[in-house]
């Protein structure tokens, strides 16, 4: 009964969409919906006719990945051109920063996974640990996490080089898998897409 009233309630949700909430919820939101959210949100894309691969989309996010796979994945976004410097001459792939800045009872950390080519990956794991040599000492917390910051950063920064995927690469892929399915034969958008996620994060 309860699960009927669900399905019910799911369904009037996703009426109540507009196209562009609709969208997004299946190119954006749709990991984790139960098999039955799964069925309605498919049904209620036929049924406004949206075309697209939005269908395929919510699909893919609710699924498990061999490396293989993610890594097929990845590699539609290593052919692209770096979203900082505007180069294809390299490979892309992905690094993880972490800042911390603190002053006695204040402290800040700040993460973010970003992707570009080596040499650009390089210039923000250098910004990243050079902000947190510099300012995140001041406070007896802030000791900790900036060494732990500085190891991560050294870390991160040593896979920017790497020929495969590494873990950040892998990780924004898995974050954003709808969208790159949804896009996989436009590399306009893919390009877009990468520029969009970093500038998220600066």
């Amino acid at each position: 009964m309860s699960n009927g009233i669900d399905a019910k309630f799911v369904q009037e949700r996703y009426e109540k969409m507009s196209n562009d909430e609709l969208i997004y919820l299946v190119t954006h939101d749709g990991a984790g919906l139960t098999p039955a959210a799964l069925v309605i949100a498919k049904n209620e894309i036929a049924k406004r006719g949206l075309k697209g691969g939005y269908a395929d989309a919510l699909e893919m996010q609710n699924k498990t990945y061999t490396i293989e796979e993610i890594d097929a994945y990845c590699s539609l976004i290593n052919d692209l051109k770096c979203p900082i410097c505007g180069e294809r001459s390299t490979p892309l792939n992905g690094t993880v920063t972490t800042e911390v800045i603190s002053f006695i009872l204040m402290m800040q950390t700040r993460t973010a996974v970003y992707v570009g080519c080596p040499d650009c990956l390089d210039d923000l794991s250098n910004a990243a640990l050079n902000k947190t040599v510099i300012l995140g000492w001041w406070s007896f917390w802030g000791i900790f996490k900036t060494i732990g910051a500085i190891i991560d950063n050294i870390k991160y920064k040593r896979a920017n080089h790497y020929e495969s995927p590494n873990i950040a690469l892998r990780y924004f892929v898995l974050s954003h898998i709808g969208l790159i399915e949804l896009h996989k034969n436009d590399r306009t958008m893919l390009d877009q897409l990468i520029a969009k996620h970093n500038m998220t994060c600066a």
